[in-house]
C-alpha cells in the first residue's frame, strides 16, 4: 500500500508535468514551466498545503501578455506552489551587462530530464537547465521513498563560464488555505528579524529595521508583534521580512489546530537567510486586488529581495569561480505533530 508511484504523462492547462507519490505524499512538478511544485498534498487528509494564485496555471505556450512590465514575466505566470529562483531574487536588475528578470530565470521556462528510478521501493527524476542570460548550469533531483511522506531534493549549479560569477539563489514556497490559517505557527531557530523595504500595502511593521530577536517584534505604533503566528484574511495587513541569525537550517510551519505540519531541512551554509512573506489580503491592488492569502517562508543565500545589485552592495551574494561548482540538498515532508518542533533531521524526521 506505500508503494510508489509516478506519472510521466501529467499536463495541467497544457503544461507538461510530473506526479509522484507514495501512501503518503503527493508531489505535482511542472516540467514545463521551471521544475514548480505546485501540489505537495498530504494524502491521509487530502490536503494540499502549498497556495493557489486565484488566476491559476497559465501555459508559457499560449498565453499572451497584455503589456510589457516588469514583473509580469513572473506574475503572469505565478500559479502559487513553490518556485526556485536563480540566479536573480527580488527586483529586475543589470549585472555585469545582463538584465536580470524578477525573481531569475529558471522558474521560467521548461527544464530538461530524465527518470533515473521508478520502483516501488523510490521513484527519482533528475532535471536540469541552462541559463541563457548568465553561463550557469542548474541540475536537480528530486526523490521520494515508500517509507516516508518527505520530498528530496539534491541540487547542483555551475558555472560554465571563463569568469567568475555572483548569484542570488532561493527556494519560494507559498502556503495558502486551507493548511493555512489563524491557527498555524512558524517554528524556526532563527535569532533577529528584519523588515524589508516599504511594500505598496498594509503594514504594521516599520520597514528596513533590525530587531535583535524573533518572534517578537515592534509595530509602527511600538506595539508587540509575533512574526511566527498567522493572521486570518481579515487582518488586511502585509509583510516582508527577513529572519536572521539562523543556528540551523530548518523551520516547521505548523497548523496547531489540525496538528498537520510542513518540515523544510536544508544546508544552512547555502541558504543563510528566510524570507518570510505575509501578505494577509493587505494588498488592495496589483497583483492581489485584496485576495492574497499566503504566507511564503523561503530559504534563501541572500538578502534583501531587491536583485542581485543590492545583494552585492550588502555582501551577501554568493560567488562562483570559473568551471567549479556547488551541490547542495533539501528535504521537504510532512508531519502530525506532537508537539513543538525543536529541528529536522537531514531525512525530514520533525524533533521535539
Amino acid at each position: 500500500m506505500s508503494d510508489c508511484r509516478l506519472d510521466e504523462n501529467l499536463k495541467i492547462n497544457g503544461v507538461p508535468g510530473f506526479s509522484l507519490e507514495n501512501q503518503q505524499l503527493r508531489v505535482v512538478v511542472l516540467t514545463g514551466k521551471g521544475t514548480d511544485i505546485l501540489e505537495f498534498r498530504h494524502k491521509p487528509s487530502g490536503i494540499d498545503v502549498l497556495f493557489k494564485t486565484p488566476w491559476g496555471l497559465k501555459n508559457p505556450q499560449t498565453y499572451v501578455h497584455d503589456t510589457p512590465a516588469a514583473a509580469a514575466p513572473f506574475m503572469d505566470f505565478y500559479p502559487g506552489g513553490w518556485q526556485e529562483l536563480f540566479p536573480n531574487a527580488g527586483n529586475n536588475c543589470v549585472y555585469r551587462g545582463a538584465e536580470l528578470g524578477f525573481h531569475g530565470e529558471i522558474c521560467k521556462v521548461p527544464w530538461e530530464f530524465t527518470v533515473l528510478e521508478n520502483g516501488p521501493q523510490q521513484v527519482a527524476v533528475k532535471y536540469w537547465v541552462r541559463t541563457v542570460r548568465c553561463p550557469f548550469l542548474v541540475e536537480k533531483t528530486l526523490r521520494l521513498r515508500s517509507d516516508r511522506a518527505a520530498l528530496e531534493i539534491q541540487e547542483t549549479i555551475t558555472n560554465e563560464g571563463a569568469e567568475p560569477m555572483d548569484f542570488m539563489w532561493g527556494h519560494h514556497p507559498a502556503f495558502g488555505a486551507p493548511f493555512l490559517d489563524e491557527h498555524c505557527r512558524l517554528f524556526a531557530p532563527a535569532t533577529g528579524v528584519e523588515t524589508a523595504h516599504p511594500l505598496p500595502a498594509h503594514q504594521r511593521l516599520p520597514p528596513e529595521t533590525r530587531f535583535e530577536r524573533f518572534p517578537h517584534v515592534r509595530t509602527s505604533a511600538g506595539d508587540d508583534f509575533d512574526v511566527s503566528r498567522m493572521w486570518p484574511p481579515t487582518a488586511r495587513f502585509a509583510h516582508l521580512s527577513y529572519l536572521t541569525g539562523l543556528k540551523d537550517g530548518w523551520y516547521c510551519l505548523v497548523n496547531e489546530k489540525t496538528r498537520l505540519g510542513f518540515a523544510l531541512r536544508w544546508d544552512l551554509s547555502v541558504f543563510r537567510y528566510l524570507w518570510l512573506w505575509q501578505e494577509f489580503c493587505g494588498t488592495p491592488h496589483y497583483p492581489w486586488w485584496g485576495q492574497g492569502y499566503v504566507t511564503g517562508i523561503e530559504p534563501h543565500s541572500s538578502i534583501p529581495g531587491l536583485g542581485l545589485e543590492k545583494a552585492i552592495d550588502r555582501g551577501t551574494q554568493l560567488t562562483l569561480a570559473p568551471r567549479r561548482s556547488l551541490s547542495t540538498q533539501l528535504c521537504a515532508s510532512l508531519f502530525q505533530a506532537e508537539d513543538e518542533p525543536k529541528g529536522v533531521t537531514e531525512d525530514g524526521k520533525v524533533l521535539y
